[in-house]
């Protein structure tokens, strides 16, 4: 009966110092996160000449702010770009009227994350728990078949520290053709 109670005792003290440990974690990563700060997204603006020309200057007020852009018809692929406020922890998208045949590179391969895709869905995570820093850059290149008109992300979820959902824009639709 002693070694039950003692047992017992021991798995609720372990239980406890756990979740206190826990705890401590998370305030010091929210202490460390900054906060949301406008920073300059990058805008596409198409032209006769220069279909892919990105141009500067255009506030990024949500904690994460994405674009389409880069169409490459010939290796029938595109971008996904991001400048991101605070530090992000997974995503998810879909890409109605295409089939996403895969997606590779940047800051999703950069940071180790497991990608995965349907054929109209991205899903994205670290199993190390690993986040990507507050910054921007190419998310990941998505490759696809089945050509449309254009492509629009919906459905999409960013994760923050915890599994928080974060705030985004909605991207604007890039023409395929």
């Amino acid at each position: 009966m002693k070694k039950m109670r003692f047992s017992i005792v021991l798995a609720i003290i372990f239980a406890f110092a756990c979740q206190t440990q826990n705890k401590s974690d998370e305030k010091a990563e929210i202490a460390s996160e900054p906060t949301v700060q406008p920073v300059q997204a990058v805008k596409s603006v198409p032209s006769q000449s220069q279909p892919n020309l990105a141009v500067e200057n255009e506030p990024c007020n949500a904690e994460v702010c994405l674009q389409l852009r880069n169409h490459n018809p010939s290796n029938k692929s595109f971008e996904i770009y991001m400048v991101n406020n605070v530090s992000v922890a997974g995503f998810q998208c879909d890409l109605p009227g295409i089939n996403i045949t895969g997606s590779d590179g940047g800051l999703l391969k950069e940071n180790g994350y497991q990608t995965s895709n349907s054929a109209a869905r991205i899903l994205s995570f670290s199993m190390q728990a690993k986040l990507i820093s507050v910054g921007e850059g190419v998310l990941t290149t998505v490759y696809y078949s089945d050509p449309t008109t254009e492509v629009c992300m919906t459905e999409i979820i960013f994760a923050g520290i915890g599994g928080s959902k974060l705030e985004n824009d909605m991207p604007e639709c890039l023409k395929l053709n």
